[in-house]
């Protein structure tokens, strides 16, 4: 008799495929395992989210770009596939490469593993606490930002940025501190 796939709601996960990326000896993914490689990917993962959150000043950077229409549709084309590529991609890989430890619930982990969970997501959230600070900050002092405006600095690419970070944030910790995952 086949064993039930049990879902985990809260994290998001299944029971067959958490076990699968904690088991998985697949040899076309150890290239991601060593830490240098994962730290590459927590790098690019960064710079897509600021690639996103740049889009909040487009209009401010169009400005000073004196872009004609053709070319604009072109960049922005281009600037979508590349950030797109960096994030979704960037994160899918970075989640395979740390076994999914960060997204795991507590009854398919060791102890260690547990642990070593527990201390990303509180660096995790010291990180997320500094980076909505900063995040204020420019709010308060930098150019002006409405959400889902149809003119001028549109913040609904900042709050996208935040909430992709806020979610990557335990895997990208996790890969960049542990030297063997």
């Amino acid at each position: 008799m086949s064993k039930k796939n049990k879902i985990y709601w809260l994290e998001g996960v299944t029971e067959k495929g958490t076990r699968a990326l904690l088991t998985d000896e697949n040899s076309n993914f150890k290239w991601l395992r060593s830490q240098r490689n994962r730290r590459v990917l927590v790098v690019i993962n960064m710079l897509g989210l600021a690639l996103i959150a740049l889009g909040s000043y487009y209009p401010t950077l169009k400005a000073g770009l004196n872009l004609t229409t053709e070319s604009e549709i072109a960049i922005l084309v281009a600037f979508a596939l590349l950030v797109v590529i960096m994030v979704l991609g960037g994160y899918t890989l970075l989640r395979v490469a740390v076994r999914g430890i960060a997204d795991a619930p507590d009854e398919l982990l060791d102890e260690r593993q547990i642990q070593v969970r527990n201390t990303s997501f509180r660096y995790a959230y010291f990180s997320m606490s500094y980076l909505v600070l900063a995040l204020l900050l420019l709010m308060f002092f930098g150019p002006d930002l409405q959400l889902f405006g149809s003119e001028g600095n549109d913040g609904s690419y900042l709050m996208i940025a935040t909430l992709i970070a806020c979610a990557a944030a335990p895997s990208m910790i996790l890969a960049w501190r542990e030297r063997d995952i």
